[in-house]
This record gives C-alpha cells, structure tokens and sequence, in this order.
C-alpha cells in the first residue's frame, strides 16, 4: 500500500511539474554540455538511452523487467499516465496518439546517475559544473532543453531529486 501511494504522489508531482513546464523560471538556463538550447536531456540505464517524449515500448523493452508498475486515468492526456520502477529510478509515460511516450524520470537513490555524473547526494558545486550556474543559495536548478527540463533539488547544498520532465504540448 506504501509503494502505491508512494507512486500516486511521484505521478502527481511529475503531471504538475509537466503541465507548468512550458512556463519559464527565472532559474532555468540553456544546458553548459551543449552551447545551445538544441540537445535534449537524457537519461542512460544499461544499454537504454530514455529521451523524453520518445516511444516507450522499445525502452521498456531494453530496460527490462520492472520492480513496480502503477497506472492512473490520465487528467491531461487521453489515455494512461503510468509509471514503472527501476532500481534507482522510476520511468513515466504518458499516452499520444495511441502510442505511450516517456514522460519523466526521477531518480530515486544514488545509484543511479546522469550521464554527467550527478545522483542523488551530489554537491551544488557539481551540478555547477556538469550543467551550468543557478542562483547563489538556489533550492532548486531548471535547465532546459529542446524536449526536457531537467530539475534538480537541493537541500543544504546536497542534491536530493532529480527529474527529467518532458516538454510536452496538450
């Protein structure tokens, strides 16, 4: 029952934050790795490379046997939202077309990591350096991408969230 509910908040959480996603925050910059706005946020799990928005069956599929699964009527799609957990992470998907696309990643315990090195309990200093500045004393940092905002969440200096959200139009 704990997991359930555990999963209702992390959907709700990523639903509102992709809903207010088009909105722009006066921390959000441009990725450091990139010079431009053109390279999308990605997230690696073995030999899956999840990019949001991207077709969900095929990642699935490489990522292979999921822990937990969980799925809600979508309030802002047709279809499902549905969410599947990995060791470290848990992966979201929203339903376009007929078809489930990725909507989010949240990393969930440190271990895993961003191909630029930041898990949960890194420091503001190398999330500095891996994507960027963010505002002195910042509780959070957005960088955005062409299909993502990557937000990662801070507390006494110490990374404690990350989630890739997709950019997504209604």
């Amino acid at each position: 029952m704990r997991k359930k509910i555990s999963a209702v908040i992390a959907l709700v959480l990523v639903l509102a934050i992709t809903l207010c996603a088009c909105g722009s925050g006066s921390n959000s910059v441009t990725p450091n790795n990139s010079g431009s706005n053109t390279k999308d946020f990605v997230f690696k799990s073995g030999s899956a490379t999840i990019a949001m928005k991207a077709e969900a069956e095929p990642l699935l599929k490489a990522l292979g046997a999921y822990k937990n699964s969980y799925e809600a009527p979508s309030c802002a799609f047709d279809g499902m939202d549905k969410i599947y957990s990995y060791g470290g992470f848990d992966l979201m998907t929203y339903t376009q077309n007929g078809k489930d696309l990725v909507s989010g990643v949240v990393l969930r315990d440190d271990t895993v990591e961003t191909p630029e090195g930041i898990a949960i309990g890194s420091s503001a200093d190398a999330v500095k350096k891996a994507y960027g500045e963010f505002e002195k004393d910042a509780t959070s940092a957005t960088y955005k991408s062409e299909n993502c905002k990557l937000l990662i969440i801070f507390e006494n200096g110490v990374v404690t969230s990350v989630q890739y959200i997709a950019l997504v139009e209604k």
